[in-house]
């Protein structure tokens, strides 16, 4: 499957992109802004193996079976575990973390309007990826990699602080938070998943993530559902998440051999993908209609999924729920944290006739520096028989048993800028590349910190300078994308040069634009809590704050520190590693889904306030 020789393409234009991005800079001891490239550089065509990374052993694809993830009630208590997996049939046996089993979570199902009331406690011995802990992240020290903390976050929920999971809060081995999620939304596609500061990227990588099923009386999971959707045996969950792995089948989480052991790289993007857990797999399907809840729950790739015989799919929804109706394509991207719901009519396959699941995504300037491989296999279907007579609904919203339909996406009279940075660390020289990546010029603990209103609408212009493209993912709101414009980055920053790292730096680039605003794709149209923000643009998304009223409980309340758990100070002040005996943390977060990203420094504090 591997081209063993260096591919000299790309190895230049790595060369040529970390020229380009302000990485041969001279050190500074306050981190400096990476300049952007004289002009945009388009998506580029990955290698397919550079000397200069760490490699899976070669592995046959498509030789186990897809695992189906368990569906359960969201109720009750789940321990997060230690146990032992196994990704690949020619991979030893590794240690791994998952939620009441070896790796991942089960489906946890629950309802519109009906309260899920759920413990979870951390049972995770010591950290499966320990020597890759960074001691210079916030909060973390030698601890987490013999008593890890944890907490969960369930991602898309609109919950109140004290459930939410927030990143300043966790639990070591014994402990763990009980959550209330008030499910007033419709029904969508959510997962949850940890989020610790400064150890999130690991946590992850290492199993813990489960998908999180939200029905309604539309679509209710049942065989005789009123869209007509596919149920059962024929809705089936992709969590899908690249890896590398080592000989011994333990994962490795490093990208680039020349970056030290223990530092966060601003990225992992493996070789292999594995798909529920396991390494490329195979999955037998009826003729008929799938319907696939598709989350990409890597660390920091994005994918754009074709199917292999280049045949159409419907997308029906995204993030927090269904289209006005299902929407053809051939290829659909998924940014790290996005859900996709998808239907896929197999009626035309044959008995033993296959069709592959692609990616065909290429690289963003920032991983052509680090000359990241390319990942093109997912996933292979076999036709296995018919299945029951269905087809595709022609509509999902604004008819008889279907919810409202969407409403137009307007722009708001009221417009924040924010800007995506990438900055020179030289505190963590060792680290070879020293980047951090911030949010308008701003560390995670800034005393500077957003504010919004509850029950208001906004525009936000996000104003990505740096060479790497961005999900962002905002906590409590819903989001819709209105448009993006592509800009010269580098008259933006030479006319607006950042300030010293610590001051805020948000100016607007509506002077930079050289085209027009593009609209989103169809299946892009819907309601979302996490968006892809490309290299070179302003990406305008509509932000809805949910009222109180809608919401049942003040945003803006104290999150109370539970006994047995451990607290950061918001500032990064207290005792080491910044944790704090009596902190005063409210609100919520919104960051990079890049998860490297967020635990080096792409994450904001965000208050709402009634």
């Amino acid at each position: 499957m591997r081209n063993e020789s260096l591919p000299r393409r790309g190895f230049l234009l790595g060369i040529l992109g970390l020229a380009g991005m302000g990485y041969l800079a001279s050190a500074s001891a306050d981190p400096v802004p990476l300049p952007p490239p004289p002009v945009p550089i388009p998506p580029l065509p990955a290698p397919t193996l550079t000397p200069l990374n760490y490699h899976s052993p070669a592995l046959q694809p498509y030789v186990d079976e897809l695992p189906i993830p368990e569906t359960r009630r969201a109720a009750g208590e789940l321990a997060a575990i230690s146990g032992t997996h196994r990704y690949h049939r020619d991979l030893p046996e590794t240690r791994s973390w998952g939620f009441g089993q070896p790796v991942l979570g089960p489906n946890l199902e629950a309802y519109r309007d009906h309260v899920a009331r759920i413990s979870f406690r951390n049972e995770l011995g010591t950290h499966v990826l320990a020597p890759h802990v960074d001691l210079t992240m916030h909060g973390v020290t030698e601890l987490d990699r013999t008593d890890p903390r944890f907490t969960v976050h369930l991602h898309g929920g609109a919950n109140s602080p004290d459930s939410d999971g927030h990143p300043l809060i966790g639990w070591r081995n014994g402990g763990g938070p009980s959550l209330a999620y008030d499910n007033r939304q419709e029904a969508a596609t959510l997962w949850y998943h940890d989020h610790a500061m400064g150890i999130t990227r690991l946590n992850i990588q290492a199993g813990l993530a489960g998908l999180y099923y939200l029905r309604d009386e539309f679509d209710t999971g049942r065989d005789d559902n009123p869209l007509g959707l596919p149920s059962g045996e024929f809705e089936i969950p992709l969590i899908v998440q690249d890896r590398t792995f080592n000989a011994d089948g333990s994962l490795q989480p490093m990208v680039a051999t020349y970056i030290p052991e223990g530092y966060n790289q601003s990225g992992q993007l493996g070789d292999v993908c594995c798909v529920n857990g396991v390494a490329w797999p195979r999955l037998a399907v009826r003729r008929t209609v799938y319907r696939f809840r598709l989350l990409n729950g890597s660390n920091s790739r994005p994918y754009v999924f074709e199917f292999s015989n280049g045949m159409l799919f419907f997308a029906i929804g995204g993030d927090l729920g269904l289209l006005d109706g299902p929407a053809p394509t051939p290829s659909i991207r998924v940014s790290p944290g996005e859900r996709v719901d998808l239907l896929v009519d197999f009626s035309g396959i044959k008995d033993g006739e296959t069709v592959d699941l692609v990616n065909t995504a290429w690289n963003d300037l920032g991983n052509t520096v680090f000359m990241v491989p390319e990942l093109r296999p997912i996933m292979r279907f076999t036709g296995a028989g018919d299945g029951p007579a269905a087809s595709i609904p022609c509509t999902l919203r604004g008819g008889p048993g279907q919810p409202d339909a969407l409403e137009p996406t307007r722009r708001p009279g009221s417009v924040r800028t924010v800007t995506l940075l990438g900055l020179n660390d030289d505190s963590r020289a060792a680290a070879v590349f020293p980047t951090m990546m911030s949010l308008n010029n701003l560390p995670f603990l800034s005393s500077d910190v957003d504010r919004a209103r509850a029950g208001t609408v906004e525009q936000w212009d996000i104003v990505n300078t740096t060479p790497f493209d961005h999900p962002i993912h905002l906590h409590l709101a819903r989001l819709r994308v209105i448009g993006r414009q592509p800009i010269l980055t580098s008259a933006y920053f030479l006319a607006n040069y950042p300030p010293k790292f610590g001051t805020r730096w948000a100016p607007s680039a509506d002077g930079f634009a050289i085209g027009p605003e593009q609209d989103p794709p169809p299946w892009e149209a819907g309601w979302k809590d996490t968006i892809e923000c490309r290299t070179d643009t302003i990406t305008r998304i509509l932000v809805k704050w949910p009222s109180v009223q809608e919401l049942g409980f003040d945003p803006d309340t104290v999150v109370p520190v539970p006994p047995g758990a451990e607290a950061m100070s918001p500032t990064g002040e207290g005792t080491a590693g910044g944790m704090a005996d009596t902190p005063e943390i409210r609100g919520y977060v919104w960051h990079c889904h890049n998860l490297d990203h967020a635990d080096h420094d792409m994450m904001q504090q965000i208050r709402v306030q009634p």
